[in-house]
């Protein structure tokens, strides 16, 4: 665990929101679940149910949902039954859930906590609000900052009763604010409106946590840079990981696996307390890559930044753990008529160092049911990788996949990496060169695919703590932490809510 102050919980990621051919998207649901348990903790598979109030489309454009929603209400017992079957406890979480549409009143995803629930089908926000309290249900707005009447969230309707938290991020884009990246502009509901950010909705007095998830439509949970969910949990299984939703114990992601710690007064995120005229903010923030900045932002201002310390010797750099990139991909484009998926196979073996932990990032595209990536560390000084990547259906054109390894070594430390797809290739890097610079290489002459181990992040240029105190205003007042890498990559820890009734 990167951030060590809430020693009673562990840090789990998972996705609560996606999709496959059991709707209107691509895939089969036995895909979606390989994929998730191959690199979740925990998923919610959220089918397309309905849209109450969708208008006739040209052309009869409107037959593509229909048909999704049928697709789901026929396939209903058996998405019961394989969600019951993938749950294990202490190994990985399942959630049975489903989607639903409302121009009206912004689109919802409804999470069971238990299995074999049934689908509601209304027509008003407040009857499926009924429904999920009913059924102990999570009930979470997504892609908030659509405009009011086009899908996006409607702010006068929100209740927390049953909407503990909300998605700031997805495959959509950002909606925390109307001017962070990544924008929206994947789909024809338009931009962001400034009333439907998350920024306003904490700025009206509401009280909600932020998660994110994919919203993939491939068969492809957990899907990199199209969301992730961060959640401080007692333990890996269904109650604990829904106790900490409820309590808004989370925090959104874009991709990479920040791991965050931040409290205010002693309290995890997510917490409602009542305190004096000042607070003491503490945060411990483990990047996955070279962090930019920290922000706290209360009552919708940034009050204080924090920076990590990139410019270290050598030798510091080597005295703790230190990470680094393994990135494949990129590789022919359409336009050479070469376009084409492309298979990869890797052995990793580490001299004089060891593995501690690797962090799979893996792009959602391109779909082919029957393809998977396999990133299997075998031992502390050994790795097996098995993927593919390609530019067509990429997220937002970027075919590469990539894997984070978390190391201990010294200078003398030497990654030895032997390609046998989509070429045979044997390369040696050590610690001392890749600390200086990155090592590009080719798959084979131009244009063929290449890959390339990253430039060496230390760790005190990748983790930020720090302790600062702030003044509070006596009425309701809220703060959150937002952490940004250099590579783009985001986290949002769920508000601290102070003097809230």
């Amino acid at each position: 665990m990167g951030a060590e102050l809430n020693k009673s919980y562990s840090m789990l990621f998972g996705d609560i929101h996606n999709h496959n051919a059991m709707g209107y998207g691509v895939g089969s649901l036995e895909r979606s679940i390989d994929v998730a348990q191959g690199h979740l903790d925990f998923f919610a598979f959220t089918g397309h149910s309905s849209w109450h109030d969708m208008k006739a489309m040209e052309g009869g454009r409107e037959n593509h949902w229909l048909n999704g929603f049928e697709v789901l209400r026929n396939g209903w017992p058996k998405v019961q039954d394989l969600i019951a079957e993938a749950n294990s406890d202490g190994e990985f979480a399942a959630y049975l859930g489903f989607e639903w549409h409302s121009s009206q009143f912004g689109d919802q995803c409804v999470v069971f906590p238990d299995d074999h629930q049934p689908m509601a089908y209304p027509d008003h926000l407040n009857d499926l609000r009924r429904f999920c309290v009913e059924k102990n249900a999570l009930m979470i707005p997504h892609h908030l900052a659509y405009p009011r009447g086009d899908r996006g969230v409607n702010w006068d309707e929100f209740d927390e009763c049953c909407t503990p938290v909300v998605e700031i991020f997805s495959e959509h884009g950002n909606s925390e604010e109307d001017r962070g990246n990544p924008t929206f502009f994947n789909h024809s509901l338009g931009g962001r409106q400034t009333a439907n950010t998350a920024r306003v909705g904490l700025g009206r007095g509401l009280k909600f946590g932020f998660v994110a998830s994919s919203d993939s439509h491939n068969a492809f949970p957990g899907a990199y840079g199209e969301g992730l969910l961060g959640v401080l949990a007692e333990d890996l299984n269904r109650g604990a990981i829904m106790d900490a939703i409820n309590s808004r114990r989370t925090w959104a992601l874009t991709g990479d696996r920040i791991e965050v710690d931040f409290t205010v007064d002693g309290n995890v995120m997510g917490s409602t307390i009542q305190t004096g005229s000042a607070i003491e903010v503490v945060y411990d923030i483990q990047g996955r890559d070279e962090m930019d900045v920290v922000e706290l932002v209360q009552d919708g201002r940034i009050v204080h930044r924090a920076y990590a310390n990139p410019d270290v010797p050598l030798d510091e750099a080597m005295g703790d753990k230190f990470q680094i990139r393994l990135e494949w991909g990129w590789g022919p484009w359409g336009d050479l008529a070469l376009e084409r998926i492309c298979d990869w196979a890797f052995d990793l073996k580490v001299h004089n160092g060891r593995i501690l932990r690797a962090f799979p990032c893996l792009q959602s595209g391109p779909f082919v049911e029957e393809r998977r990536h396999r990133v299997a560390q075998l031992s502390e000084t050994a790795m097996a990788i098995q993927s593919y990547s390609g530019r067509k259906g990429a997220y937002r054109q970027n075919p590469n996949q990539s894997v984070i390894l978390e190391l201990q070594g010294s200078a003398k430390t030497v990654l030895d990496l032997h390609m046998t797809l989509p070429s045979d290739r044997h390369t040696k890097s050590s610690m001392a060169d890749l600390f200086v610079g990155s090592d590009n290489m080719r798959t084979g002459e131009f244009p063929q695919e290449n890959y390339q181990w990253h430039r060496l992040v230390p760790a005190a240029a990748s983790r930020v703590s720090g302790k600062v105190n702030l003044d509070v205003s006596a009425g309701p007042s809220n703060i959150y932490l937002r952490a940004r890498q250099f590579n783009g990559h985001i986290a949002w820890a769920s508000p601290v809510f102070m003097n809230h009734d």
